[in-house]
């Protein structure tokens, strides 16, 4: 599937973010984010205006690009619903005793079966592999050492 949305080489995340982005018309922002014990390590909102992707702060950088990916990919199979759009001349309930990021992550995130997971999943991971592994290129560059001969090659 990934071929097929044509996606040119990229150096980072950010990078594939901002192309999926241009594609879908509507921006992708991104928020890291030290996930609670029983969290996902990532999650989408799709918002009227925007989609976040909330990703896990407190892990490495190959991890963080892979748990994007993944929430990029349900996006792009368009497994979130459209956010409604708010009702003229209603006000937002205040619901103080309840913290607003477990409400946004309850309500913003739609229960995927297991085949919508598995597709996420696949196509994350192929666009995981979209990125370019060079040093010094952003987000995965700090791959690019484990990948070095010890004459210095890339392997």
């Amino acid at each position: 599937m990934a071929r097929q949305l044509d996606l040119p080489p990229m150096s980072t995340v950010e990078d594939l973010c901002a192309t999926v982005a241009d594609r879908a018309g509507r921006p992708v922002r991104l928020v890291p984010r030290r996930m609670r014990v029983g969290e996902p390590s990532g999650f989408v909102e799709r918002r009227a205006d925007t989609d976040v992707i909330y990703f896990e702060q407190e892990t490495s950088s190959l991890h963080q690009a892979h748990i994007i990916c993944h929430e990029l990919a349900h996006l792009l199979c368009g497994h979130l619903a459209e956010a409604p759009a708010p009702d003229e001349g209603t006000t937002p309930a205040e619901l103080p005793t309840i913290d607003a990021d477990m409400i946004r992550l309850i309500l913003g995130r739609s229960h995927y079966d297991d085949a919508a997971e598995e597709e996420a999943e696949i196509l994350g991971a192929e666009l995981t592999r979209t990125l370019v592994l060079a040093p010094g290129a952003g987000t995965t560059s700090q791959l690019a050492p484990a990948l070095e001969h010890r004459k210095g090659q890339h392997v």
